[in-house]
């Protein structure tokens, strides 16, 4: 074999393991830099903010001010888009008395640098500070609610597993990017390509707030047990509920059962 047919014997197993390691964080972050409305869309009072992570990454998000607020609904988005897919949020949540802080981790929108779980750990971070500091509350015990859907959930138990935080809402969520590999995509061995785990059945245990927690069966993305197990690790579970259509349609806006329950949940955790 001559030396060039060994440096190709070496570089193709190499280039394969790195194409499936590109492939494996595009599943993960599926990020969009593209805007599809602007704030004022939501037809609500919003400011611009900008704020840093930890490590110096420059953050953006949307701050929508509540008169006689008494506290924050902290948001958490999925793994798809931006800020600007989630102005129906603030609608449909306008009649609480709560500020709604949306944001977007590193990569996605407006903010810098590239996503990863470690980097996206000091993004949620950096927000429970940006809105502590904004309503001038203690770090003891502030009133924010952290909210998060889908692989929101995991970045929402990110956060509550190392900051006070009055609640946890968690929509239609995993209990790890590993599982949800292991089941569906096989092939692309998870257990050795899995850079990302967001392991939030091992973080769940350390949340000492209340968890309020929802899935469909009807979920195709993110299959029901595992809302269900994840759920039945919850230190201070607070109520599950089974919610009516697929990934995308699943929540409040369906089901109003739960829309009633998050609304009395929110009610008796920020008095």
């Amino acid at each position: 074999m001559s030396g060039g047919d060994v440096v190709w014997f070496l570089a193709i197993p190499l280039l394969l393991w790195l194409g499936i390691q590109a492939f494996a964080s595009h599943l993960i972050f599926r990020r969009s830099r593209s805007f599809r409305a602007e704030k004022e869309d939501a037809g609500l009072d919003v400011e611009e903010v900008a704020f840093c992570a930890e490590d110096g990454t420059s953050l953006h998000g949307w701050w929508f001010p509540k008169p006689e607020a008494k506290g924050v609904f902290l948001v958490c988005h999925g793994n798809a888009g931006n800020v600007s897919d989630r102005l129906w949020i603030p609608q449909d949540l306008q009649d609480l008395p709560l500020n709604i802080f949306i944001f977007d981790y590193r990569g996605y929108g407006k903010s810098a640098g590239l996503p990863s779980e470690k980097g996206i750990e000091k993004d949620v971070c950096a927000a429970w500070e940006f809105a502590r500091d904004k309503i001038g509350a203690d770090d003891q015990n502030p009133p924010i609610l952290v909210y998060g859907r889908s692989l929101g959930g995991a970045v929402a138990l990110q956060l509550a597993c190392q900051l006070p935080v009055r609640g946890v809402i968690l929509e239609s969520t995993f209990t790890s990017i590993l599982d949800i590999g292991l089941r569906e995509y096989p092939w692309l061995l998870p257990r050795l390509s899995c850079r990302h785990p967001f392991r939030s059945d091992l973080r769940i245990a350390a949340v000492k707030a209340p968890i309020l927690m929802s899935h469909s069966p009807e979920d195709q993305v993110v299959p029901f047990d595992m809302g269900e197990s994840l759920y039945r690790k919850a230190p201070c579970p607070a109520g599950f509920y089974v919610l009516s259509g697929d990934h995308a349609e699943a929540g409040w806006q369906t089901s109003p059962e739960y829309a009633k329950a998050l609304r009395a949940f929110i009610a008796e955790v920020i008095s």
